[in-house]
């Protein structure tokens, strides 16, 4: 039971971390970029939000992981 509310608790903070830094960037687009990465990735790298959201992302999986092994034991 524990496992299960940490990784609960872990997917729910990368979600919330994701969206927020993803709503920071949708909110203030770059006005130059080059085709290929594409407008959002080029925003992400500008204002420096890649890595934390990578951070966030691998928090994210790691709560999957954690809720998906607790999941398992149980069947």
């Amino acid at each position: 039971m524990k496992k299960t509310l940490i990784g609960g608790f872990l997917t729910l903070s990368g979600t919330i971390g994701i969206v927020i830094l993803l709503a920071a960037c949708i909110l203030n687009p770059v006005t130059s970029w080059i085709t290929p990465p594409g407008r959002l990735i080029c925003t992400m790298l500008e204002h420096g939000i890649a890595v934390p959201i990578g951070c966030f992302s691998i928090i994210f999986i790691t709560g999957l992981f954690i809720l998906g092994i607790e999941y398992r034991k149980k069947i």
